[in-house]
């Protein structure tokens, strides 16, 4: 039986993230940490995997671990490629937030989990700031999660790399790879460029170092992970930060004709099309509306800028959750990193429920701080709480909440979205289709009380359950009509599509791949309906790649893989091929030795062992190679499947010693026998002395070149027997080294 399903919930909760930092102000000397909390004690880790770095933690259920990432996690450059990607892993549910901070410029972010990535994207951050002839650009990081990423940049102004606005970067990832943009000019943006990929991936965006708003003189760093299109919402609440007059808003679209609502004591419209946005500012909370998918991130202005009656802060930016996005617990951390002196909490829910959030088990109407209800939907209040510095836990009994954190310090501030769910509420929750007379389950992931949904599948078919099971005997598109009613948010909408219904087809695949070990096993599918598959085979391999290779494949990787296409919800029937890995050819010359070519009985082959093909270092092709001197032998063997092998051996040339003494010399200056010397071969080092019968030594040498020509002092000796000595070091047969002294008589003759 087939089952299709399709779940929309997701949270910023999960148990695998990637991240990246951006490039900051304090290049090489700011400091990045993660702070990870969770619901359960539970453990993990943090790496670089491309780096070689790799730290383990444990969390504590309802606290914080932070762990600090070394210096080579800043991302820096831009349009190039780096290995400086993050990942986290854990055996539990956890939640990242990342912190980057140095010299009073901080900024802090929530992570999102690779459950809640998303394949398309637009930047938002600030405009690029100049100052006294130096760039602080907006930029953006591109995060890999999943092998062989396809993605294309559609820019939104001129790059450090010399690009221009519209002009298209495509670029391919893998898990731990990051790409960053950087504007060039002053006040050119990175908001506004769009970035979509074939699988999920990660994207970052903000500035080294900007003013909020120009020309304040209060300037910082910005940082903020980027949400998915498939994530953003037409309905958000502004809260205006503590201790301030009014904060900077921007808001961006999606689509084109998207129209903007902005309702406060007074009320603001906009059109936008996609890419475009609005910048504006407001000092009282908002009710933001929109007819298609928007996205609104807030900026914190500078203390002296804001209003601040203390000065405290700083730029920081933060992208506000929708409504439609809110969660019954949440728990954070408020950070006192870089001399943050104050923390703040802006929490939203429905007027009915402020009174049911409790902030670490104290409900928020008996903690100091401003309650109220937004200026411009009356449905719905706010909390504005200053917290100590730490981990928060805030649990909604009522239809849930979102959170903002941030806080100020001298110069300094942070903020990130607190938590939120991350559903993909602008993508289709019908499935796209089955098999015919398969089960097909409908699941949206929404469940009671909060959503009551009502399916009907044409003719009287129709359920009021959640979870739904139907098969289709008929084939072709089946009209689906979904209700979903949001009995907190008051809210009914209403999908209707279709879903289409085939039969089972069969892909084409080799029947058999051969190939040699250490070679790249392609697995290929021939075949252009399908729209994902699933590929399974030897040691528990998995794939949903179309055409996956696995490299350096080695006889262990041989085995049946079998491949199935789903085209409308509907898998194919299983399609096999069979691989086949070949051990490679282990050619053996043997191990490096000592030869000795002089000697007239030398004759060496070298014989490296049966195969089908051979070539030895000269090129010749013979299954043998007749050694004739000392040298580095190579040779290449080939077997019947063509696979290849290489073996080398070292023969160096180590000859026994051998030593020669004349019995007598006359050193009569006739150019025949005038020098006494000791021949030999092979010899490394000796040391020679002459004695008189009375034992006075009358030449000593150890270089082997010189000979004793019969005088003393440059005195004639007159004839006689003379002894010698010489204390000689050299190679035996073996090759082994020997020192042994040796003696003899030599008679001078006159």
């Amino acid at each position: 039986m087939a089952i299709s399903s399709i779940a929309l919930t997701q949270s910023n909760e999960g148990t695998r993230f990637h991240l990246a930092f951006l490039e900051h102000i304090d290049i090489g000397r700011n400091n990045m940490v993660v702070m990870i909390t969770s619901k359960y004690n539970t453990t993990g880790t943090v790496e670089m995997p491309l780096l070689g770095w790799k730290q383990s933690f444990s969390v504590i259920a309802n606290q914080v671990t932070i762990v600090t990432l070394p210096k080579t996690a800043e991302t820096l450059g831009s349009e190039m490629m780096s290995s400086n990607g993050i990942s986290i892993s854990s055996e539990k549910n956890i939640s990242v937030y990342m912190h980057q901070y140095y010299n009073q410029r901080s900024e802090a972010s929530i992570v999102l989990p690779d459950d809640a990535l998303g394949t398309e994207y637009y930047a938002i951050a600030y405009k690029t700031y100049q100052r006294s002839g130096i760039v602080y650009p907006s930029e953006c990081v591109i995060v890999g999660v999943k092998e062989d990423t396809e993605i294309e940049i559609t820019l939104s102004d001129r790059t450090k790399g010399g690009r221009n606005k519209g002009d298209k970067i495509n670029i391919i990832l893998g898990p731990g790879q990051t790409y960053q943009i950087q504007m060039q000019l002053a006040n050119s943006e990175i908001t506004g460029t769009n970035i979509k990929g074939n699988k999920p991936f990660a994207l970052f965006a903000g500035n080294t170092w900007t003013p909020m708003p120009d020309p304040c003189e209060a300037r910082d760093n910005l940082l903020e992970q980027m949400y998915p299109i498939s994530t953003w919402g037409k309905e958000f609440i502004s809260v205006l930060s503590a201790q301030v007059t009014y904060d900077v808003f921007r808001i961006l679209a999606s689509e084109d004709e998207t129209t903007i609502n902005i309702q406060g004591n007074t009320k603001d419209t906009y059109k936008l099309n996609k890419g475009q946005f609005i910048e504006y500012q407001k000092g009282e909370s908002t009710y933001i509306s929109s007819n298609k998918p928007i996205a609104v991130a807030q900026y914190n202005v500078g203390g002296q800028c804001g209003g601040n009656p203390s000065r405290l802060g700083d730029p920081s930016m933060v992208l506000l959750n929708s409504i439609e996005q809110i969660r019954d617990t949440v728990t954070l951390y408020n950070s006192n990193f870089q001399q943050i002196t104050e923390n703040y909490l802006n929490v939203v829910a429905l007027s009915t429920d402020i009174a049911k959030v409790t902030l670490d088990g104290t409900p928020l109407g008996n903690i100091p701080g401003v309650i109220g209800t937004v200026s411009g939907n009356s449905k719905y209040s706010f909390a504005r709480i200053k917290v100590n510095a730490g981990s928060h836990t805030l649990i909604s009994n009522g239809c849930g909440m979102s959170v903002t954190a941030y806080g100020y310090g001298n110069a300094e501030s942070y903020a990130y979205n607190g938590g939120a769910s991350f559903k993909p509420i602008n993508a289709s929750p019908l499935p796209e289709g089955g098999c015919l007379n398969d089960s097909i389950l409908f699941d949206v992931g929404l469940s009671l009380p909060r959503f009551s949904l009502f399916w009907h599948f044409g003719n009287a078919d129709s359920t009021r359950m959640n979870i739904v099971k139907r098969s289709f005997n008929t084939l072709g598109p089946q009209p689906v009509l979904l209700a979903i009613n949001d009995q907190c948010l008051k809210k009914l909408d209403t999908i209707r599509g279709t879903i289409n219904i085939t039969i089972p087809g069969t892909l084409s695949v080799p029947g058999s791949v051969l190939i040699c070990e250490n070679d790249t096993l392609s697995l290929i599918v021939d075949d252009k309906k399908s729209e994902n598959y699933q590929w399974t085979g030897p040691n528990n391999f998995f794939s949903i790649e179309k055409n996956p290779s696995l490299l350096k494949a080695n006889p262990t990787f041989s085995g049946n893989y079998s491949v199935v296409g789903i085209l409308d919800g509907c898998p194919t029937l299983p399609s096999v091929t069979k691989a086949t890995v070949k051990a490679n050819p282990k050619p053996n010359l043997g191990a490096d030795a000592l030869i000795c070519p002089d000697e007239p009985t030398f004759n060496l082959k070298l014989q490296a062992g049966f195969f089908s093909k051979y070539l030895w270092q000269d090129n010749s092709s013979l299954p043998y190679f007749q050694v004739q001197e000392e040298d580095t032998y190579t040779v290449s063997v080939w077997d019947e499947w063509g696979c290849f092998g290489v073996d080398t051996i070292i023969l160096a040339r180590k000859c026994p010693t051998k030593i020669y003494a004349p019995t007598a010399f006359s050193p009569n200056k006739d150019g025949i026998n005038d020098l006494f010397f000791l021949y030999g071969d092979d010899i490394l080092s000796f040391d020679l002395k002459i004695a008189d019968r009375w034992g006075n030594i009358v030449f000593k040498t150890n270089n082997f070149q010189d000979g004793w020509n019969g005088q003393y002092m440059g005195i004639d000796l007159d004839p006689g027997i003379f002894v010698w000595m010489a204390t000689i070091e050299g190679y035996r047969r073996n090759g082994k080294t020997f020192i042994e002294t040796k003696s003899g008589t030599v008679a001078l003759i006159r």
